[in-house]
């Protein structure tokens, strides 16, 4: 093989720690096995495998690394005969290759002495290390709530994280804390640091605190940024003399960015940062069309600036004086150190139970292995090796670590003691680096990938690989030229230039089948025109990815049908199979089933691996009901679910009638109704089954989980009979599954069946779930949809990067607590009386950090998407509103701004001369450069309803009453066509409640209710802004939303509920009546505040208020649960069908011989009208419910609107 002068330079360098900078497929892979080979069989130094350390990412890169290094071994000795060549093959199974937690499970075996660890310990299961953790969680707190001393540091923290369901989210914030910390080499350091961030002396100076110094660098980083794009700006006006008074302009505000710049302290920075300013600009006339267009682009510059130091830096970080930022820092220490002790003591607790079970996990193998490395005299910034280190040291004579780009602190540690300043070896490509979520650090690389020399004599080396071996050229160009422009220092914390550039290795076929060809853009355009232009719902949002989706399918189809050859690897062409092509998705969940079913629908075959959906497969429960009827026969759910499936094969009339047999359980029943039943094939087979479970009870007792499994299996021929069903090779994987993880349940000292169930059924209960059976082949004609992440070091000869419009995910950016491993943790105040959180400033500086680096990552992800392909990229995404988007497009977009892939690869696009056209109304489909763009507008219902998954044609014939080239028995044909007559029903639940009837009802005449409703308007008396319930604080009308209002809408309710009303209450009789409730605990004072008396008074003083002070029957939240004709409600069902409703009446009281129903609300509607319209249904629901319940009348019924003070009525 012909190697390229930087691969055989990384090849042939010896005595160094050297950085093997390797883009994506520039074969990084061969040129690590052909080192390792080259070491081998050096004639003047040779080392033997077992002398090297090669570490990797993961168990089946270690495979195949290992058998490549056999594989090119077996083949020197073929060519040669070497017997130095035969040793090395002998060595190979004992060779060092693997991931870095099989190393260190090594090296705790072999020293486990020098720490006191049992040899013996086992890794244990991710199920059973998370009901241990869970259970070890709820051991602590209670422990905290029991001790007097220990509670006071639990109490402000489940009051700040907890909720009126428990202290769930407070756990999981210790949880994720620990975890966090595990990725530190010295965790609890890191715990303490992060606290000690917090403790702010009195009279302190806000540039004293360790934790300024980031800030500032952030805000400094992002002053200079905005600077360099008003610099660049200002170099070309100078040339421009049209610009001349804009120049002046700009050029000001561009001195008072420097100014910022030339402060170091906070206070003046403040100055300086509130001081920028952005004045009105003069219009500029007379321009030529070129000068028109630079003078947009300047608009749209200094808009962003603007955006960015009001939205980015005045309101983050200067908006309130540094002693307030102080207050707030220092107000949330007692929190920050309660928090560290508690995770400190789950810490402790934690890693007790799993000595106790003699488990360990991942995060162990790493801390105990550092632990032994690590001499007593080390500290966190001066590590120094043990003797066991030093013993490693000498033992490998060279450390090989691929995937570096994806280490952590701990990681990095560990190799760094094994390895002596002249032999690591470590390979990866910072572009690739997008495992945030796994707490990899990409810094560790990009330091030194900065800092290392490019000499070929340096003693700290760098090689970079560029030349692409894998993708054809056009696809590199269109890489390169989306990456040169947006992966700047600004954006992704490194630039683009001819280093980081990627080299065509390959040639592009010239036979006009083959598939390659432009890069393919697909837009598709879901405006809607009945929709308001900024809402998006999940609704919508999955039915424009269904459009998608479309799309997605009709290309592949395209593909297929024009007879389009993909190229192999040694240049020949071969037909394009659906093996070929892979659909990458950035998220699977909610968007892998409906693109697969969509594929299905155009006859696509495909295959997505998911992460969830194992316990719902019917082969599992069905095992599981089994394993239960095994443990406790009289469960009859369980009992049902055997009796009915292949097993026991009763059918539905004969288990009727084994349930009316008595009155006894399902199991006592059986002996007695088989025995009744007719000599036949029934009564043999279920007094069978009577005989096998008894046989199997017995067994079960006798052996363990995974025996009694093998043992079902064989004897019921269930695991068979689920290989004859389709997809039979995944059920019956899946069953292997079920013994698999019985057998590791049992491996972790777990016994018996009860046990078993037990932990499955908290795993259900916590929301958990495992991925079904993997049985595909790499040679099964399917085209594969995978996640980006899944398909990193993979590649495809088409691949087809979807869903590219939707926006990233910023979840991570809202919660009350946030970690980074150099900012320590950022938790926001807390105000309890309010229960109210708002940001500190060191929240706001670990936010905007971590905002920066996940967005720097999603770049990273689009590069490892788009250098998958091979021979054909294509890339999809929807929009509703490409308008809007296309004109951001051809503007100045911010690469450090991007809220979507497209946001990177369109600017480029969008800004060229062809795309003028479709501007103009041109066609919705062009060529510009490497790119293909096609503008799909918005497919209509039909092309959506293709979701259907296509008949098979044997079917379809049968349907039609066509011969379809085989015999099949009439009873066959029957129960193929048989087709239920009311299919809406079976997609209807059997149980609603009032409101989910109601939301139904509205949706199906949701247009005409819309053009009845009238704009709202303020409430006579009142001004918009005032609040009808009570006082809200200055600071909290702001975040006044439809949260606060659920809630007093809550508290309304439930004062109606229990004030006991008389004629002429006055405001005095509530109030006492309220302080009563208090002091019985029914409310509490946050609840009270909430209650304004005047509003409550007012209805006591009602017509409707009096009249039920008088009357003798008062029912308040009467529950009901009632039949009723469903029709006129649900589109879905037919008229006469009934459905169980149920729901709750605010009031009845009894009046004259008939019952009034009263209901209470707090919205915020315009006028009476309003409320009928968005309540009629509901009403009558409410009055056919309490007549049918009740069997009385309702006479009349009411809504009473505390925003409108005054009851409204509803006529029958």
């Amino acid at each position: 093989m012909a190697w390229t002068p930087e691969q055989q330079a990384a090849i042939d360098s010896r005595g160094q720690t050297l950085l093997l900078s390797a883009a994506a497929g520039s074969g990084k892979t061969a040129v690590l096995v052909e080192r390792i080979i080259r070491r081998l069989l050096d004639k003047d130094n040779p080392v033997d495998i077992t002398e090297l350390l090669v570490v990797t990412f993961t168990k089946a890169a270690a495979a195949e690394m290992r058998e490549r290094v056999g594989a090119a071994l077996a083949q020197v000795l073929a060519d040669t005969g070497d017997a130095a060549v035969e040793r090395q093959l002998a060595l190979l199974p004992s060779a060092h290759i693997s991931t870095l937690h099989s190393f260190c499970q090594d090296v705790i075996r072999k020293y486990f002495y020098t720490i006191d660890i049992d040899p013996r310990v086992t890794i244990a299961g991710e199920e059973e290390l998370r009901l241990l953790r869970k259970g070890v969680l709820e051991a602590v707190f209670l422990s905290y709530y029991e001790d007097e001393e220990k509670a006071p540091f639990l109490y402000p923290l489940a009051d700040m994280f907890g909720n009126d369901r428990g202290d769930d989210a407070l756990m999981d914030t210790v949880s994720r804390m620990y975890d966090y910390s595990r990725s530190m080499p010295w965790p609890r350091k890191w715990l303490d640091d992060a606290a000690e961030a917090y403790d702010v002396p009195d009279g302190a100076s806000i540039d004293e605190m360790a934790w300024c110094d980031p800030v500032k660098k952030l805000v400094r980083s992002s002053v200079e940024e905005q600077l360099g794009r008003y610099e660049g700006l200002l170099g070309e006006m100078k040339a421009r003399p049209a610009f001349a008074g804009p120049y002046a302009d700009f050029a000001a505000e561009a001195d008072s960015l420097r100014r910022v710049l030339e402060r170091t302290a906070w206070d003046d920075m403040r100055k300086a940062v509130m001081a920028v300013e952005f004045p009105r600009l003069k219009g500029l006339r007379k321009l030529s069309d070129e000068d028109k267009v630079f003078w947009e682009q300047c608009k749209a510059v200094r808009s962003d600036v603007k955006k960015e130091i009001a939205e980015g830096l005045q309101t983050p970080y200067f908006s309130v004086a540094s002693d307030v930022w102080l207050d707030g820092v220092r107000a949330m220490a007692p929190v920050m150190k309660g928090l560290v002790r508690l995770t400190a003591d789950f810490a402790e607790a934690y890693g007790a139970a799993k000595r106790e079970k003699g488990w360990i996990d991942f995060s162990d193998l790493e801390h105990f292995c550092l632990q032994i490395l690590l001499s007593p005299q080390s500290e966190p910034d001066h590590p120094v090796p043990s003797a066991a280190a030093e013993e490693l040291r000498q033992t490998y004579k060279e450390v090989l670590i691929d995937e570096y780009q994806d280490t952590n602190g701990v990681q990095e540690l560990i190799t760094a003691l094994i390895s002596r300043g002249d032999n690591r070896f470590m390979v990866g490509d910072i572009k690739q680096s997008i495992y945030r979520f796994r707490l990899a650090d990409p810094t560790l690389f990009l330091e030194k990938y900065r800092s290392f020399s490019r000499d070929a004599d340096a003693v700290q080396r760098c090689i970079d690989l560029g030349r692409n071996f894998r993708s054809a050229p056009n696809i590199l160009d269109a890489v390169n030229e989306v990456f040169a422009r947006t992966m700047t220092e600004e954006a992704a914390g490194m630039g683009y230039s001819e280093r980081e550039r990627l080299y065509a290795g390959r040639t592009a076929p010239e036979d006009e089948r083959w598939v390659g060809g432009p890069v393919e853009v697909h837009i598709v355009d879901t405006a809607r025109d009945d929709s308001p232009a900024d809402e998006e719902t999940p609704e919508r949002d999955m039915t424009a990815f269904e459009q998608e989706c479309q799309v997605i399918a009709e290309s592949i189809c395209r593909l297929k049908e024009q007879g389009k050859m993909a190229a192999c690897k040694d240049g020949t062409l071969e037909p394009l199979a659906y093996r070929h092509i892979v659909v990458l998705l950035r998220s699977m969940a909610g968007k892998a089933d409906v693109l697969l079913r969509v594929l299905q629908a155009h006859s696509i075959p495909a295959y997505a691996e998911q992460n969830g959906g194992y316990f719902a497969a019917i082969e599992v429960q069905t095992v599981l009901s089994l394993l239960r009827c095994i443990d406790n026969p009289e469960q009859d759910l369980p009992m049902a679910a055997v009796l009915r499936s292949p097993i026991a094969a009763m059918d539905e009339p004969s288990l009727a009638e084994l349930r009316l047999a008595g009155e006894q359980s399902l199991w006592r029943n059986l002996p007695a109704y088989a025995a009744s039943l007719e000599e036949g094939e029934e009564k043999e087979r279920l007094l069978g089954f009577c005989a096998k479970l008894q046989a199997w009870r017995t067994y079960s007792r006798r052996h363990g989980v995974a025996e009694t499994l093998q043992e079902l299996y064989r004897d019921t021929g269930y695991y068979d009979y689920v290989g004859g069903m389709p997809g039979g090779a995944v059920r019956q994987a899946n069953l292997q599954a079920l013994y698999d993880r019985a057998r590791q349940y049992e491996t972790s000292g777990f016994r018996g069946i009860f046990r078993y169930l037990r932990l499955i059924d908290k795993m259900k209960e916590d929301g958990l779930d495992l991925a079904p059976a993997k049985v595909l082949s790499e040679r099964e004609d399917v085209v594969r949809v995978m996640s980006i992440h899944k398909s990193k070091g993979l590649e495809f000869p088409v691949v087809i990067a979807a869903d590219m419009g939707k926006a990233f995910n910023r979840q991570d950016m809202h919660s009350l607590i946030l970690f980074h491993n150099t900012l320590g943790i950022g938790l926001k105040q807390y105000d309890a009386q309010w229960r109210m959180a708002y940001p500190t400033l060191l929240w706001n500086g670990i936010c905007a950090q971590i905002g920066w680096e996940s967005t720097a990552e999603e770049e990273r992800v689009l590069y490892v998407a788009m250098t998958r392909a091979r021979d054909k990229l294509i890339l999809t995404g929807h929009t509703s509103h490409l308008e809007r988007d296309w004109q951001r497009w051809r503007g100045q977009v911010n690469p450090a701004r991007a809220r979507s892939y497209f946001d990177w690869v369109l600017p480029g696009v969008a800004s060229r001369p062809e795309s003028e056209a479709w501007l103009l109304g041109g066609a919705p489909s062009w060529q510009s450069g490497l790119w293909q763009v096609t503008i799909h507008s918005r497919i209509g219902a039909a092309a959506a309803d293709a979701g259907e998954p296509a008949e098979e044609p044997r079917l379809a014939r049968l349907k039609e009453g066509l011969p379809t080239g085989t015999a099949a028995p009439l009873w066959m044909e029957q129960a193929l066509t048989w087709t239920y007559g009311y299919p809406a029903a079976t997609e209807t639940a059997a149980k609603f409640s009032v409101s989910e009837i109601k939301r139904q009802y509205n949706l199906r005449y949701a247009e005409a209710m819309e053009e009845e409703q009238p704009p709202a308007s303020p409430l006579a008396g009142i001004a918009e802004d005032e609040d009808a319930f009570g006082p809200t604080p200055p600071w909290l009308v702001e975040q006044d939303g439809s949260a606060g209002g659920a809630w007093r809408g809550t508290v309304m309710h439930k004062v109606m509920q229990y004030i006991q009303l008389t004629p002429d209450m006055t405001d005095g009789d509530i109030r006492r009546q309220m302080a009563s409730w208090q002091a019985d605990g029914l409310f509490s004072e946050e609840e009270l505040r909430l209650v304004f008396v005047p509003s409550v008074q007012r209805f006591c003083s009602s017509p409707l208020g009096r009249r039920m002070a008088l009357s003798s029957d008062v029912r308040r939240e009467y529950p009901f649960s009632v039949l009723l004709p469903g029709g006129g409600y649900l589109p879905a069902l037919e008229e006469g069908e009934r459905i169980l409703v149920q729901g709750v009446v605010d009031c009845l009281f009894w009046q004259d011989g008939q019952w009034v129903l009263v209901d209470y609300k707090t919205d915020r509607l315009p006028d009476e009208e309003a409320f009928r319209r968005r309540y009629a249904v509901q009403l009558a629901l409410y009055r056919q419910a309490a007549l049918q319940v009740l069997g009385a009348p309702v006479g009349s019924a009411y809504i009473y609107s505390f925003y409108l003070d005054r009851e409204i009525a509803f006529p029958f």
